[in-house]
């Protein structure tokens, strides 16, 4: 009897586990996971790497793991990992709880492993080229979030290939987040000279946009990643960057000047693009703690998936993306359940997720306009529509992917083009269906209808935005041009006139009302308003062949010829300046320099047919009559009826009997 009473005590008695200490357990769990943001010079707020400064914040770090808060990694797990996940394994979070709770001891120092190393500067060595914000910006002590744009020059001879670039912020206290765009025609130098300060406000980026495929940003705790193998992107000779910064007002921050490094490669290789789900017909009633939006995409061509990244602001909730197959199957590819608007992040498949012809993409977002929202920007809670600001809603996920074969690109690339354009426009139309006096959502609604052909409609809509703010220089100034190109002049050049005294500094109504002047055979007032446009935005290439026109007019064909070329420099596949280059060239007995540019001229337009011609009788003038001869009858296939170059064909015939 009492042996078996002794047996069932020792069957019951609790196993003793030896308390965590920091030296043994806890270091090398915040070494590996933490220190590469939280250390001294790091972006986070305190440094972990001693046992001092973890055990004063010992219970903080245990409930902030716990409740996976830390390390800032939104995405769960899922069937396809993502680069450089930042997850907590289990045992971990329970190491730090049991230390936490033991009292945080230090335990034997002999066990501590080293301290990792970080290099001082840049995450990928020396960068082949660094740049600057050519002036440091103040942020604001207090008040609301900062939204501020910067143009940043970047000093490039030729055209390189990115591999990797890295941004350092230089105060990462106000520093939020940032996009990064590039200007290739340098069309906001011009927002930055309008305002005093350094850099203009709010997001307005003229021309500039992401390089073809790839997703360009910064987040806090963003490593910086090369491309995937064979997929850099083209930096273009003298382009700018656009840095559009979200910025947090702090007493006494440093002022920001952000740098950018790159790490140039060769040539890709592989072509990706980028495919966009969401919606911009957001309506989030106030209180509503479910709201959802959903988006769906087929790809018509096999797919290799690269990346994803998602966006919402601050009343995000939950976010879901997967893959449907026609045979009914589901492949999931991103959860984020507790979406934080303070972490977003460019998520990077660690294996390309192949997906075949006649799968579908979508996503479904949900949202939290409630009270309990934290995160909750209103107090009250208000209605919100979607908008760029912080305090209006988004929901956006890009998707990177490459074609299986680079000859499928151009048919991905025109059918995501028909679903992103109707997506657009029911994005304008049901903003003007909550707001008929949204005067953005009438510009950019003309905007879209007069690309598509639509030009009564574009004009409506660009008079009912001028009707509502009738300063909008740019609706003023669009107006005119559709009114130029349905032959009223007398119209136009009001619009055009408004449009310049609303704006005097603006350089697309400079540019059109030069325009109508050399139409109207006054080509000195037009080369002034050329000139006044290219003092505002210098790399408008436009305005340069429009300055070129009206100096041939003016028998200034040297001049004419340097404005003719700084339009193609500022726009390589612009036709018709190298059209008249050609023009210039074969006229002063250069022909062979005439003819690459009248190649050029076919190559951006294949339709173009005066290059096709002015190329043939170059030719034929050079002796070259098998080469004119071919020109000619390559031209007459677009172009039956084409007269001159019938009568230019006989000629060569008759005087030089071909080989057939």
């Amino acid at each position: 009897m009492i042996l078996l009473v002794a047996l069932g005590v020792t069957a019951v008695a609790p196993v003793t586990q030896e308390p965590s200490t920091f030296s043994r357990d806890v270091a090398p769990v915040l070494f590996e996971h933490c220190v590469a943001c939280h250390r001294e010079g790091g972006i986070g707020p305190f440094s972990l790497e001693t046992h001092g400064g973890a055990r004063e914040r010992a219970e903080r770090i245990a409930a902030m793991t716990a409740a996976r808060q830390m390390p800032p990694w939104l995405p769960e797990p899922g069937p396809e990992p993502f680069v450089g996940e930042r997850r907590l394994p289990a045992e971990a979070i329970e190491t730090l709880r049991r230390w936490a709770e033991g009292g945080a001891p230090e335990g034997d120092r002999a066990a501590l492993p080293a301290v990792p190393r970080f290099a001082h500067g840049w995450q990928l060595g020396e960068p082949d080229l660094v740049v600057t914000m050519p002036e440091p910006y103040v942020v604001p002590e207090s008040g609301r979030d900062v939204f501020r744009s910067f143009v940043v020059p970047v000093p490039t001879e030729r055209d390189r290939f990115v591999e990797a670039m890295e941004f350092r912020p230089g105060n990462h206290e106000v520093v939020h987040h940032a996009v990064v765009l590039v200007d290739a025609a340098r069309s906001t130098r011009h927002l930055d000279a309008l305002d005093p300060e350094p850099g203009w406000a709010g997001m307005q980026t003229g021309l500039a946009e992401s390089p073809a495929g790839h997703f360009l940003g910064w987040t806090p705790g963003k490593t910086s990643l090369k491309v995937p193998e064979g997929m850099t992107w083209r930096l273009p000779r003298g382009s700018d960057l656009v840095l559009q910064l979200h910025l947090l007002p702090r007493p006494d921050a440093a002022p920001v000047r952000v740098q950018v490094g790159f790490h140039f490669g060769d040539a890709p290789t592989r072509t990706s693009t980028r495919l966009r789900l969401g919606t911009k017909a957001m309506d989030i009633p106030a209180g509503d703690e479910r709201y959802r939006i959903r988006d769906a995409y087929r790809v018509p061509v096999d797919v290799e998936l690269v990346g994803l990244y998602p966006h919402a602001h601050y009343l995000g909730k939950e976010m879901r993306a997967w893959a449907e197959f026609e045979d009914g199957r589901r492949r999931p590819l991103l959860h984020i359940p507790d979406w934080d608007f303070n972490w977003q992040a460019e998520y990077r498949f660690a294996r390309p997720v192949s997906l075949p012809a006649g799968a579908t993409l979508a996503m479904e977002f949900s949202y939290d306009n409630s009270a309990e929202n934290p995160q909750n920007p209103h107090h009250p809670p208000r209605r919100v529509l979607y908008g760029p600001e912080s305090s209006d809603e988004m929901g956006d996920l890009w998707i990177q992917v490459v074609p299986r074969r680079e000859a499928d690109l151009a048919e991905l690339k025109l059918d995501f083009a028909r679903k992103e354009t109707a997506a657009r426009l029911a994005g304008y139309r049901f903003k003007l269906d909550q707001n008929p006096e949204d005067e953005k959502a009438h510009f950019g609604l003309a905007g879209m209808l007069a690309a598509l052909g639509e030009r009564d409609g574009a004009i409506r809509h660009l008079d009912e935005a001028v009707r509502v703010r009738p300063d909008f220089a740019l609706a003023l100034s669009d107006l005119g041009r559709l009114h130029f190109l349905n032959g009223d002049v007398d119209r136009a050049v009001a619009l055009f006139s408004r449009a310049i005294a609303a704006s005097p500094e603006l350089p697309q109504a400079h540019h059109n009302l030069g325009t109508v002047r050399l139409a109207q055979r006054n080509p000195e007032e037009a080369e002034a308003h050329f000139r006044r446009a290219l003092e505002e935005w210098p790399e408008f290439a436009e305005a340069h062949y429009g300055l070129g026109e009206a100096l041939e007019a003016e028998s200034q064909p040297d001049e004419a010829f340097e404005h003719y070329r700084r339009a193609v420099s500022a726009k390589p596949d612009f036709a018709l300046a190298h059209f008249r280059l050609g023009n210039l060239l074969a006229r002063s007995d250069d022909g062979d320099a005439a003819v690459r540019h009248y190649d050029a001229a076919i190559a951006a337009e294949p339709d173009f047919v005066p290059p096709r011609f002015n190329r043939a009788a170059v030719l034929a003038r050079q002796g070259k009559a098998d080469e004119a001869a071919l020109a000619l009858e390559q031209l007459l296939e677009l172009e039956p009826d084409h007269r001159e170059a019938r009568e230019l064909l006989s000629r060569i015939d008759l005087r030089t009997p071909r080989r057939r």
